[in-house]
């Protein structure tokens, strides 16, 4: 029978071999899921013998991994401002960069100036909405997706959150096209990537919502027709914060521009990459 610390070592050598970058990562968190326990615990558990039903469970998900789909995918969950959501394929993976997002937005306001009324555009797993939504007690969160599959996880998070129905008002439609404001606050992470680039992406991402992905001609056709509608939607001195992709922000600065937006911030992630507009109409 199998120690955990044999069957850590013999799976993290079946990723490797497989290309997975951080396998023995990998591998401890799949353990633990299967274990049912934090990845710390196992370094106290190095002699326990694995079971037979645990290695059944463990080389099912060992066999999914080794053909790339995202560890986020089998765990079932995510990560994110301190809170887990839960994460699969109906929406995009959120990313450490968007956290960074979300705590830029946060510090524009004080707890005094709290804002009423909050727009989440192309919601996804509701990552922005739903963490904006915790710190501000009092504020109306309004989700937005064109998918009914992304709504759904969004919704799951939020009761799993334990974010009051009243407080959240769920669309789906197209972008800005089903939603009237004013709205204080309107932040998106839409998608930014060329759709001729998307068959050369990593492997991890084919797991995921292809629309979620596909910004249209040149990567920022759905941006820019998403920028066009804000005029109609957002209020006097209303922030409008977005996530782009690397090389965009220039171009979606002078979209925001054009619109009459003349307090416009361009912002870098932590790996020093622009990444983030703010601007205040």
């Amino acid at each position: 029978m199998k120690s955990l610390l044999e069957t850590l070592q013999s799976g993290s050598g079946y990723l490797e071999d497989r290309g997975i970058d951080d396998a023995r990562l990998n591998m401890e968190h799949i353990i633990a899921k299967v274990l049912d326990c934090e990845r710390i615990d196992l370094y106290l558990s190095f002699d326990r013998p694995m079971q037979e039903n645990e290695l059944e469970e463990l080389r099912a998900l060992l066999k999914r991994r080794g053909k790339r789909e995202p560890l986020q995918h089998l765990l079932g969950n995510v990560e994110f401002m301190g809170h887990d959501f839960i994460c699969d394929s109906r929406a995009l993976i959120p990313r450490p960069e968007t956290e960074e997002l979300v705590g830029m937005i946060l510090n524009e306001f004080s707890s005094s100036s709290e804002p009423n009324r909050v727009l989440d555009v192309g919601c996804g797993s509701g990552v922005i909405g739903i963490s904006l939504a915790l710190n501000w007690k009092g504020s109306h969160l309004t989700m937005i997706d064109c998918s009914e599959d992304a709504l759904s996880l969004c919704k799951e998070n939020a009761i799993n959150l334990e974010l009051n129905d009243s407080r959240v008002t769920y669309v789906c439609c197209d972008l800005l096209n089903d939603v009237k404001g004013p709205f204080d606050v309107i932040t998106a992470n839409l998608p930014y990537v060329d759709p001729e680039e998307i068959d050369g992406l990593e492997t991890e991402l084919s797991f995921e919502p292809r629309n979620a992905l596909d910004g249209g001609e040149g990567g920022v056709e759905l941006i820019s027709r998403f920028i066009s509608q804000i005029p109609n939607v957002l209020s006097e001195q209303g922030l409008l914060a977005l996530e782009v992709g690397e090389g965009q922000t220039d171009f979606f600065e002078r979209a925001v521009s054009e619109i009459g937006f003349d307090q416009i911030e361009k912002l870098k992630d932590l790996s020093g990459i622009e990444r983030f507009i703010l601007a205040v109409r």
